[in-house]
């Protein structure tokens, strides 16, 4: 029964062979396999038109090794029919436009003059000095789109306005001097904040109240505002640093994108609730706007509260942080410490997925941290800094 049905099967096959043969079908040609396109026909296709923006981490205006893409910054574009669309940058850093001269519903269809216009988000300043930027476009019949630009956009950079800032009792007085020696001065409003311009370099910050004055002293790396954490009106902090300074980027745990939850004994430390990623392993803005070294950085699970702590005693020296989601802008963080089961300090700032703020703890002989936002949003984290004993 087998062998006759194969045999059947045979005869089939053997017959459809015959027709092709005779006509049906037959072998093809290399013209046939490898067709040439015909340039002068439409292609009916599309391509994007881009704007790049990067995080001018260097300040210098130009786009060069270090540099880091830009999300979530919003790019408009001014249409020869008078319309604009705003698209904004996705994780690479680019603003996409869609062309084509055949599909009519997308963004850029007609021949003409288009104009580009970056808008940076509160708090940032272009450095390349090319905000706005046009080009003429025209029908190019055989490209992927039908349309080509007939001059291409270059990069925009932006770069966090740099300030200090921090908490001290309402109506403290407050002086800073720069790296080049000249000296500002504030007053801590009614609710203790005060705020002053910065440039890159080293600053020192003197905040008086009721006879007392307290002395910090702050790097402003260039790359971000610095928060100091609060002033205690004491007279600053009575333990010496301690002497062997830790930084952890999250790098060092994995290898290929993903999540993994940051484990005990990492750094020296003990994590608790801490996951390290992949910047670019979500969507979320705030995480690739806060990786400052490397490709990966930390956020507390689920948006709960996270800890780090140690039976021996640790200064935690500060730390990059921002918002990993758009639609948690203006979330805020709340830091707590504790020197066994002492309460020793506690700051709460607002963070951003726009950008990161470097918060110069300064946290001295702390047994644990605690990181919490209010609104259980994930905190972006990148860059955690600490000394430990000899």
């Amino acid at each position: 029964m087998k062998r006759g049905l194969s045999f059947l099967g045979a005869v089939v096959a053997a017959a459809i062979g015959l027709a092709m043969v005779r006509g049906t079908a037959r072998a093809g040609a290399a013209e046939d396999y490898y067709p040439r396109r015909a340039w002068g026909a439409f292609e009916g296709g599309q391509m994007n038109t881009s704007l790049l923006v990067f995080r001018d981490l260097n300040r210098n205006g130009v786009y060069d090794l270090g540099d880091r893409p830009m999300s979530r910054v919003a790019v408009e574009l001014d249409k020869p029919d008078g319309g604009t669309i705003m698209r904004l940058t996705n994780v690479s850093g680019f603003a996409n436009f869609r062309m084509s001269a055949v599909q009519r519903d997308l963004e850029v269809v007609d021949p003409g003059h288009y104009a580009f216009r970056v808008v940076p988000p509160p708090g940032f300043s272009v450095t390349t000095g090319n905000a706005s930027q046009e080009s003429d476009y025209a029908v190019s019949p055989g490209s992927p789109g039908d349309m080509i630009a007939l001059s291409t956009t270059h990069p925009v950079g932006l770069a966090a306005d740099l300030t200090i800032s921090g908490a001290a009792a309402a109506g403290s007085r407050v002086s800073v001097t720069g790296p080049d020696g000249v000296s500002a001065a504030a007053t801590a409003g009614p609710d203790g904040r005060f705020s002053v311009p910065a440039a890159p370099g080293e600053w020192q910050v003197d905040v008086s109240a009721g006879g007392t004055t307290e002395r910090r002293r702050v790097v402003v790396a260039g790359t971000a505002p610095v928060v100091l954490s609060a002033f205690s009106g004491k007279g600053g902090p009575a333990e010496a640093p301690l002497p062997v300074q830790h930084v952890v980027g999250f790098d060092d745990l994995m290898t290929t994108p993903g999540v993994f939850e940051v484990p005990s004994g990492y750094g020296g430390l003990d994590w608790y609730n801490l996951v390290a990623m992949h910047q670019r392993f979500t969507a979320g803005p705030g995480y690739i706007n806060t990786t400052m070294s490397g490709e990966f950085i930390a956020y507390n699970s689920s948006g709960h509260p996270a800890q780090v702590f140690s039976d021996k005693p640790f200064d935690f020296t500060g730390a990059y942080f921002g918002v990993g989601w758009d639609d948690a802008e203006g979330e805020t963080l709340v830091l707590k410490a504790w020197r066994g089961d002492e309460p020793v300090y506690e700051d709460q700032f607002t963070l951003s997925a726009n950008g990161q703020v470097y918060f110069a703890a300064d946290y001295r002989r702390i047994t644990r941290l605690e990181i919490r936002t209010q609104h259980y949003w994930q905190a972006a984290i990148d860059d955690f800094a600490y000394r430990t004993g000899p």
